[in-house]
This record gives C-alpha cells, structure tokens and sequence, in this order.
C-alpha cells in the first residue's frame, strides 16, 4: 500500500529530520497519568457508573473499555475477544474486572492465568461471593490474585451500588507508580510506545497506520509489525489521546488536543517537537496529494 507524501521528493528532507530527531539510545518519559483498563459485562451499567465517576471525580487517569478497540481494529486483525482483551490487558497499569457475569468470570479466569497480568487485575466481586464463600471463584482465581496482585485485596460490593466503594477503588488506582521513565528499547514497554507514537502522529499528523508503521520501521531498532501499530492507534484512540478520521477507505490518525507537541509524552534533548511540526505542515503544503487529503480533512471534521 502506499504511503501517501511519505515517499515525494518534497517530502524527504522533512522525513529525515524527523527520523534523525526520534532516533535515540536513551528514551525518556515524564509522569503520566495511569493506564486503567475497565472489564464487565456485556452493557454492564456498573461499569459505565464507575467509568463515569472516575472521569468527573477521580483521580487523573486514563480509560478504556476493549470494546472501543475492538470497533476500531476488527476488520484489520484476525485476534479472538479474549486473545485481544489480553493483549490490551498488557498494555494498562491497573485492570478492574467487575466480575457480574459468565463471560467476566472466564475472563477473570483467564487473566488470572498469566503471570505479568495477575499482578495488574484488582476484581471488583457482588458482595454475595465475600468471604467464607467457598465457591470456585473464591478459592480459585480470587484467591491466586489475592495472593500475587499489587492492587490486593479484592473489592467486595453490592454491584447495584458500586459507587459506595469509590474510597477503595481510587485508592487501589493511586498505588500505580508515577515516576519518570527511562527506556533503552520502547519495545520493553507497550505502554510507553503507545506513548511514543502519541508524540510521533503529533507531528505527522494526518497519519495512516501504514505512514506510521513506515517512520517506526526506521526510527526503532526492533519496531512493531504493521498490525501491532494498528493496535497501538487504536487504544490510543480509545484513551482519548488520538482521534480518528475516515475518508475515501482510509483512516487518518490526529491527536485529539490541538497543543500536542507542546505537552510530549517524552522528553527529546535538543528537539522542539512543535518546530517539527511546523516544517511538517509546510511540507506538506507543496505536496497537491497532501493538500488534497487536508482539505478533505478539514471538510470531514466541519461536517461533525
């Protein structure tokens, strides 16, 4: 497929600036907000109460549901639900399972299953399972992550009234480290590369997956495969840091504040991302397959 202006001539010295300008030994990301991945049932209204809770009142963090990712990557990826809900386990710093219904308890079931994952999962339990109960659930998956989870112990409530265990959960969520980061290698850190390419589509914006497959391939010494940036896109779309466009079959990623570059996720020494993005722009207004594709954009986007 081709990458629309990322191959024009016009292009090219603005291409390998940037790609000179990412490329580094040492990555540094500043403190950002939690990763709070959200699990429940199909239409699960305690669900939807505590999301909405956390987003008026919370603490400072970022949400999402696999059923926004699902809709954005299902016709890209051949991933089963509970493969995908895995992956996209991987990629948060907290999971909260509401455990309400036979699919949420194989789910819980199943993450409980894997080492790195049973350490994030804090289960939110209906009050009928507390302790002594000597169901399976208890003495099996909620009795494992009790032992080994960092957001122990498991939160018992009515699940009609989730909102009276506000106090534990905002707790349990404030237990998430919050410290500077430093990596050698972003494929350490699914999180953090996610992060990355915030910062990357900040600057090439409007970007295709296949634009940003293209500048990972020669800024990282061991980048994703063209389905794991879709991947990436497509949570970070669902943590409201990107927002997607779609025209003529194609998807174009921007990110969701208009000040992006001002505020990157991580930190480039001598390298003013928002100059970057400048020279971008201009670039791009030489190129007539460019203009034409940012004056489809700007229609798409008046017409919302």
């Amino acid at each position: 497929m081709a990458y629309e202006w990322f191959q024009h001539p016009k292009y090219l010295p603005t291409r390998e600036r940037l790609i000179q300008s990412l490329t580094s030994s040492h990555y540094r990301f500043r403190r950002s907000d939690p990763v709070v991945f959200l699990c429940g049932g199909e239409r699960s209204v305690a669900r939807d109460e505590l999301a909405a809770y956390l987003k008026k009142f919370g603490p400072s963090a970022l949400l999402f549901y696999a059923e926004t990712v699902w809709d954005l990557i299902q016709s890209r990826l051949p991933l089963g639900a509970l493969k995908m809900e895995s992956e996209l386990a991987a990629l948060a710093d907290i999971v909260i399972i509401i455990v309400e219904s036979p699919g949420t308890f194989a789910e819980l079931g199943a993450f409980s299953n894997s080492d790195p994952l049973r350490r994030k999962i804090l289960p939110i339990v209906d009050d009928q399972f507390k302790p002594p109960q000597k169901s399976f659930l208890a003495l099996g998956p909620l009795c494992w992550i009790e032992a080994e989870s960092l957001f122990t112990p498991p939160i018992y409530v009515a699940l009609s009234g989730i909102l009276a265990a506000m106090g534990e959960i905002e707790e349990r969520i404030s237990r998430v480290p919050r410290t500077t980061t430093h990596l050698a290698n972003l494929g350490d850190s699914f999180k953090h590369l996610l992060l990355f390419l915030c910062d990357l589509v900040a600057v090439i914006s409007p970007a295709t997956v296949d634009i940003v497959h293209a500048y990972c391939e020669r800024i990282l010494p061991t980048p994703p495969p063209s389905e794991g940036v879709a991947t990436l896109l497509a949570l970070a779309r669902a943590l409201g840091l990107l927002q997607v466009d779609s025209f003529d079959g194609q998807q174009y990623f921007s990110p969701a504040k208009v000040n992006a570059t001002a505020h990157p996720f991580h930190h480039v020494r001598l390298t003013d991302l928002t100059a970057l993005r400048a020279e971008h722009v201009s670039a791009l207004l030489l190129i007539p397959q460019a203009q034409s594709i940012l004056a489809k954009l700007d229609m798409v986007r008046e017409g919302k």
